[in-house]
C-alpha cells in the first residue's frame, strides 16, 4: 500500500518536524511531497494543488498498479478530480473520502464566491463524486447535500462517521495549563475559525461573567481567535485561550470538562460534520452543540442523550442552557455516562475501522 501526502503542515503557526521524503509507516509506503507554505498564498495553493494531482497521475496511471485508490478533501475539488481520472485511465476502484463537501463550503466562506469559479468547480467534483464507488460521507445530511447537486447521475455514497481523534503518544497524564477547580467548565476544542460561529459564545460568557462558578476554556488557533481574544478582554467575559495542546492533552481536558461546545454556522451541517464530536463522547464529555435542531448533529447528541442542543446565534438561548446545566450536575453526570456508552460503541476507533474493513473487501451499490 502507498500513501502519498505532504510534509507536516496542518498548523502554520506550529513548528512541524520534517519528515523522510519516502518512508515505511505500520506497512504501507509513505511518500512526501515537500509543498511550500501555501496560508494567505492562493496562487501557491493552487500550484501545490496541481503538482500533488499530477503526482497521483505518475504514480496510479504510469508508475503504479492499484486495484483501489482513496482520496480525501484536501485540497478540495482538485484532489478528488485528478484521483477520478486516474481510477478511470488505470481501471482501479475509487473511493472519494469527503470530510467536507467543496465547492460548496467555500460558496459560504467566500472563498468560491465568484459564479464562473464555483459552477467550474462544482462541475469538476460532480463528475469526480459520480466516478467513486462510493463517496463515503459523515452523515446523511452530507449524502443528501450530493444528491441534490443532479437529477441526471446521483453518486453512491456510503455514510461512515470518523472515530475519536487517536493520541500520537501517550495520553497526557496532567494539563500543560491551570485548570479551574470547584467550576462548571465549557471546553471547546478545535479550530477557531469563521465556520464555527463562535462569537455567540463569547457574547454568552460576557452575560454570564457574574456567575464565578461557570468558566469557558478555549483550546486551539485560528483566523478567528485573536479577534475574540480581543472581544473577551473588552467584555470582562470568564473565557481563558490556552492555545493548541497535543491530542494526548485535549483528550484529558475533554475528561475533566464538564460540557464540550461544537458549533457550525447556518446551513453548514449540509456539507461538514464536527470531528471533535466524536473525540468529546469517546472521552464521555457530554455535548453542548449549536447547529440547526433538524441536522444529524444535533439528533445524534439530543436523541442518544449525550448532550444538549441550542441553535447558533441565539445569545440567550445559550445562556439559558448553560444556567440549566450548571444546576443540575446530575443530568451532567447521566450525559456524561450516556457519552462514554455512545461514543465507545459507535466511534471507537475499532468499531470505524471495521466499517472501512468491509466497505473496501465489497463495492458498494445504492
Amino acid at each position: 500500500m502507498d500513501v502519498l501526502s505532504s510534509q507536516p503542515s496542518y498548523k502554520a503557526g506550529l513548528i512541524n518536524k520534517k519528515q523522510e521524503s519516502c518512508d515505511l509507516v505500520d506497512g504501507a509506503r509513505v511518500i512526501r511531497l515537500g509543498l511550500p507554505a501555501e496560508a494567505g498564498k492562493p496562487i501557491v495553493r493552487m500550484v501545490n494543488a496541481l503538482r500533488l494531482g499530477f503526482t497521483i497521475l505518475w504514480m496510479a496511471v504510469i508508475k503504479n498498479s492499484y486495484d483501489v485508490i482513496m482520496v480525501s478533501t484536501s485540497p478540495p475539488v482538485l484532489a478528488g478530480w485528478f484521483t477520478a481520472l486516474a481510477s478511470k485511465l488505470s481501471g482501479a476502484r475509487f473511493v472519494y473520502h469527503c470530510m467536507d463537501i467543496h465547492p460548496e463550503i467555500g460558496r459560504i466562506s467566500g472563498e468560491f464566491r465568484n459564479r464562473w469559479v464555483f459552477s467550474l468547480l462544482l462541475r469538476l467534483d460532480n463528475w469526480a463524486c459520480t466516478q467513486a464507488n462510493p463517496v463515503v460521507v459523515l452523515s446523511d445530511d452530507m449524502s443528501a447535500a450530493l444528491s441534490v447537486r443532479s437529477n441526471s447521475c446521483l453518486p453512491i455514497t456510503k455514510v461512515i462517521n470518523n472515530f475519536g481523534l487517536p493520541s500520537e503518544d501517550v495520553d497526557a497524564e496532567s494539563l500543560p495549563f491551570l485548570w479551574p477547580r470547584d467550576t462548571f467548565v465549557i471546553l471547546f476544542a478545535g479550530n477557531i475559525g469563521r465556520f464555527q460561529g463562535l462569537d455567540f459564545l463569547v457574547e454568552a460568557m460576557a452575560k454570564l461573567s457574574h456567575r464565578d462558578d461557570i468558566c469557558l476554556i478555549m483550546m486551539g488557533e485560528g483566523t478567528e481567535k485573536e479577534r475574540l481574544q480581543h472581544k473577551v478582554n473588552s467584555g470582562g467575559a470568564n473565557v481563558t485561550f490556552v492555545g493548541h495542546h497535543s491530542v494526548g492533552v485535549a483528550k484529558l481536558a475533554m475528561k475533566q470538562a464538564s460540557v464540550g461546545f461544537v458549533s457550525l454556522i447556518p446551513e453548514l451541517y449540509r456539507y461538514a460534520y464536527p470531528s471533535k464530536t466524536m473525540t468529546y463522547t469517546v472521552q464521555g464529555c457530554p455535548v453542548l452543540v449549536a447547529a440547526e435542531p433538524d441536522s444529524c448533529l444535533v439528533m445524534d447528541v439530543v436523541e442518544n442523550e449525550v448532550g444538549i442542543s441550542v441553535n447558533n446565534g441565539h445569545v440567550d438561548e445559550l445562556v439559558e442552557a448553560i444556567s440549566t446545566l450548571a444546576g443540575d450536575p446530575d443530568k451532567v453526570i447521566r450525559m456524561r455516562e450516556n457519552a462514554l456508552s455512545f461514543g465507545s460503541k459507535e466511534y471507537s476507533e475499532g468499531q470505524v475501522l471495521d466499517k472501512w474493513s468491509t466497505l473496501l473487501k465489497h463495492e458498494v451499490v445504492n
